[in-house]
């Protein structure tokens, strides 16, 4: 990316000129003002708005025009915040913001089928992308191997199209690599001037779907894309539905519970989830026989996508557990869905052992809101009322209430308190794109200053956190926050990690006195940063139950 290049320049500017100024025993005014003039309109012109913002604050402190002369003591205290951002560039960004600005665009566009180009012909590139996007595509390009396989692992295209010969790294052994990723079926397909025999046949042993000899055609380049990524759909649909009963299985709910959380994120539309049980199954089994047992189970999909509406996700949990995911619906109308699907799965007959017989279902309802907007913390809450349909006489339908709160599940908050924007940030987006453990929940809160954290309602009883807290803020130092925090809060619930470039021991001591649980020391890497957070909250989280 282009700003990319400018920003990586700015920060090298701005080392080199902090480091001349450090060999001076004095520098003028007038030059600390320059410097945070040309830095506050550069910087906001190439995409560093925090650089910009922090310059322009600093700089109504200073004349331009002043003869005053500032010792390093002095000026260091303007430039602190300016040298922390770029120090944080310079550990995480520099060499990897272009590949996580393409991540985060990616992540964004999940739901859409993508194509990635690993080519170094960039002419060719250029017109396979040109062609592909015109029909409405996303593609993707790698101008070499290594990084192709980078975004490989990270991305999962759904159609990789490579070239064999690459700068840095054969195609075949690309190939070879891909058969390591666990991947949602990519399809691999070679494009190369030598389509030899034995190439062909190394292509199609290592993985290849296909191979397909440039120069190519491009309507026909688009129809086979079209082809290729139909087939595909059609084989994700088969591996997201249930074999036995041909409705969605619990991979599928999964991905639907979370689409449909995120979404109540950004509108607050209502959505209610039921969990369904088929009454005595077992018995059904010990009584009739499994491929009877089968039949029922048929029988109970088949009744309840027959009533279903059009909106609603019907998907098979796991035995003879089924889950409604109903959108736009309140636990009130989802009620009045589910005793209709209920009353009529009693009404239907079954024959076993020239015996006719009947089966009974139980089923426990929740609704979103802001106290469970997580798909687990939902299930568990369908759950528990399912558990009190049955234990109360099986054949009903029960909504959730608080009063089924017996095992309430805690979460775990990230904290961030920082006053630069940029590590608040990209703290935030690491762990937002991090995969978490099934059984673990993680949220994310930033403040830019101690002051308005501790104002904030921020604590919840039925919640563990985890607190990066920034050593040297404006308003309120963070010993003097962590001070307040451990008034009333100990590490059980709240476990406190300094963050700061000091790093000296009087400092350390004082913070672990007052009370922090670890100190991290900026500039951070920020992958190995988030391998000691969870490490921290492997104290806290609380495993929910599937």
């Amino acid at each position: 990316m282009i700003k990319d290049k400018y920003q990586i320049m700015m920060c090298d500017r701005i080392n080199a000129t902090i480091q001349s100024w450090e060999q001076q025993p004095t520098i003028q005014e007038h030059d600390l003002y320059t410097f945070l003039h040309n830095l506050k309109g550069t910087a906001g012109s190439i995409g560093m708005e925090d650089l910009s913002e922090i310059s322009g604050q600093k700089l109504d402190l200073l004349e331009e025009n002043s003869k005053k002369t500032w010792t390093k003591e002095d000026w260091k205290g303007l430039t602190v915040q300016i040298e922390e951002v770029v120090s944080f560039f310079d550990t995480n960004l520099q060499c990897s913001n272009a590949d996580i600005n393409e991540t985060r665009y990616i992540n964004e566009q999940f739901n859409k089928n993508f194509i990635l180009v690993i080519d170094d012909d960039m002419v060719f590139v250029s017109f396979i992308k040109n062609i592909l996007e015109s029909k409405g595509f996303i593609v993707i390009v790698a101008h070499n191997g290594q990084r192709g396989l980078e975004l490989i692992y990270e991305l999962n295209p759904a159609l990789v199209f490579l070239d064999i010969k690459l700068p840095d790294i054969n195609g075949f052994s690309i190939l070879e690599n891909i058969n390591k990723v666990s991947s949602n079926h990519m399809f691999v397909t070679i494009m190369s001037v030598d389509d030899s025999k034995e190439n062909r046949i190394k292509a199609y042993d290592l993985g290849a779907m296909d191979f397909i000899k440039k120069p190519l055609d491009g309507n026909i380049l688009a129809a086979y894309v079209r082809n290729r990524l139909s087939f595909k759909q059609a084989l994700e649909l088969s591996i997201v539905t249930d074999e036995l009963t041909q409705v969605f299985n619990r991979k599928y709910m999964n991905y639907q519970l979370s689409m449909l959380t995120e979404q109540y994120e950004k509108d607050r539309k209502a959505f209610s989830v039921a969990i369904a049980d088929i009454d005595f199954f077992k018995k059904v089994n010990d009584t009739y026989g499994h491929i009877k047992g089968d039949e029922v189970l048929r029988g109970f999909a088949k009744t309840v996508m027959a009533v279903k509406r059009n909106e609603d996700i019907f998907c098979r949990y796991g035995g003879e557990e089924f889950v409604l995911i109903m959108p736009n619906t309140t636990k009130e109308a989802a009620y009045r869905v589910v005793e209709r699907m209920r009353k009529l799965v009693s009404e239907q007959h079954y024959i076993g052992n020239e015996n006719v017989f009947e089966i009974t279902s139980s089923f426990g309802i929740t609704e979103i809101d802001e106290s469970n907007k997580h798909p687990k913390i939902l299930m568990e809450q369908a759950d528990r009322a399912l558990y009190k349909a049955k234990v109360s006489g099986r054949n009903q339908s029960v909504v959730f209430t608080e009063e089924e709160t017996y095992s309430i599940i805690q979460k775990v908050t990230l904290i961030v308190i920082d006053d630069v924007s940029i590590i608040r940030k990209f703290i935030t987006n690491h762990f937002a794109e991090i995969k978490l453990p099934e059984d673990y929940i993680l949220e994310i809160i930033t403040f830019e200053d101690g002051v308005k954290f501790l104002n904030s309602n921020w604590y919840d009883k039925n919640t563990k956190y985890i607190i990066l807290l920034d050593g040297i803020m404006p308003h309120m130092d963070g010993l003097e926050v962590l001070k307040e925090i451990r008034k009333k809060h100990s590490s059980n619930d709240v476990i406190v990690s300094m963050l700061t470039g000091r790093n000296d021991e009087e400092y350390v001591l004082e913070a672990f006195a007052n009370g922090a649980d670890d100190f991290i020391v900026k500039p951070f890497n920020i992958a190995e940063v988030s391998n000691r957070i969870l490490q921290l909250a492997n104290q806290l989280f609380v495993k929910v139950r599937q």
